[in-house]
């Protein structure tokens, strides 16, 4: 994958298939792909209302066990990790589960 900064550029297109680039100096890139990161947004309020903390890119902020900053709220999946995948989502919702798990047996014992 090449980097290349762009200060205003064009783009041409085959029926809708993106063919190449063409950069303010003329310079033209063929390509068959482009990627860009897409900011982060929650989809609802729900973890600033409750008061949780989060990070910098927006997501909900979280221990080792997924635990927010606030007691008793965990959060995983897509509004606490850049992984966002199903594969990624369940192995956070069952170490979540693991984490409370461990604490509610630690607090009664």
């Amino acid at each position: 994958m090449k980097k290349i900064p762009i200060r205003q550029m064009g783009a041409a297109h085959q029926q809708g298939q993106l063919d190449h680039l063409v950069f303010k100096d003329g310079t033209r890139y063929s390509l068959k792909a482009i990627y860009t990161p897409s900011a982060f947004e929650q989809h609802c309020k729900l973890p600033e209302q409750l008061g949780c903390l989060l990070t910098d890119e927006g997501y909900i902020q979280t221990g080792p066990g997924h635990e927010t900053s606030i007691e008793g709220v965990y959060a995983v999946g897509d509004n606490a990790s850049r992984m966002r995948t199903v594969a990624n989502a369940v192995a956070m919702g069952n170490a979540a589960g693991i984490s409370l798990s461990k604490k509610m047996i630690v607090e009664q014992f």
